[in-house]
């Protein structure tokens, strides 16, 4: 059967700092560094069609991934609705990047980099390599933090201070969301009702609700620490423009 293959199983194991996680990290890293390269000598327009590519290829992962999960019947509403972070903004992704905005692209830079990262770190997938569901996660949560950097340095777009405030906001706003959903489905979106099976950096922040309000006041300390670099890539490009005038 179809399902007996490695490709559609779903009950391969994943080890955490494994070597599927070690060369899924070394792949990211090597595809982040390239497409930087590309992003400062590509043309506004060459770099536009290359995040356009890539957004459309992160929806199509998700939608691929729905459609491979409902044929072999393993769809549950409690855990395959794309409403985690990552799987909603991968889907929506050509939305997010088809137009470069800036307050758009704000939100979505605090989101992915402070969420995504952590999630490249301490993976949950929901199979080991070479599983469909092991190269949808590496996909979704690499890609997006690939095609958000790109997306920063390629059209010089910087967070602003008080996007961090904004962010916050929104991010409570899809928390306030998600409550109903997770008790009229008894799921775990977001692992609002209870942490992963799989070592995460919410083991640290105590049991359930405490690791929720530990996790929020974490996100305003990391939301702060991912505004900084763009600070030093905005006077990069400040003392650029000085020369280069």
């Amino acid at each position: 059967m179809l399902s007996d293959s490695g490709f559609l199983s779903n009950d391969i194991p994943f080890a955490s700092f494994g070597h599927s996680h070690a060369v899924a990290v070394f792949v990211f890293i090597v595809l982040l560094g390239l497409s930087t390269l590309t992003a400062l000598r590509l043309s506004d327009r060459e770099n536009l069609i290359v995040t356009r590519i890539s957004s459309l290829f992160l929806c199509f992962t998700v939608v691929a991934w729905t459609a491979i999960t409902l044929a072999l019947d393993r769809f549950n509403v409690d855990q395959s609705l794309p409403l985690s972070i990552c799987n909603l903004f991968s889907l929506v992704a050509p939305f997010l990047f088809w137009t470069p905005n800036q307050r758009r692209f704000e939100i979505v830079y605090f989101f992915v980099l402070s969420g995504t990262l952590q999630a490249i770190i301490t993976p949950d997938p929901e199979g080991g390599f070479p599983s469909y569901g092991f190269f949808k996660y590496w996909i979704v949560h690499c890609g997006l933090v690939i095609v958000v950097i790109h997306h920063l340095i390629a059209f010089k777009l910087f967070p602003r201070a008080k996007g961090i405030l904004v962010t916050f906001m929104w991010l409570n706003i899809y928390i306030l969301c998600l409550i109903p959903i997770n008790l009229l489905l008894d799921a775990n979106y977001f692992y609002l009702m209870r942490k992963p099976i799989t070592p995460t950096l919410l083991d640290f922040f105590g049991p359930w609700p405490n690791y929720i309000f530990a996790t929020e006041m974490l996100a305003i300390v990391v939301f702060a620490i991912m505004y900084m670099p763009t600070l030093f890539v905005r006077k990069y490009y400040e003392k650029t423009d000085t020369i280069d005038g």
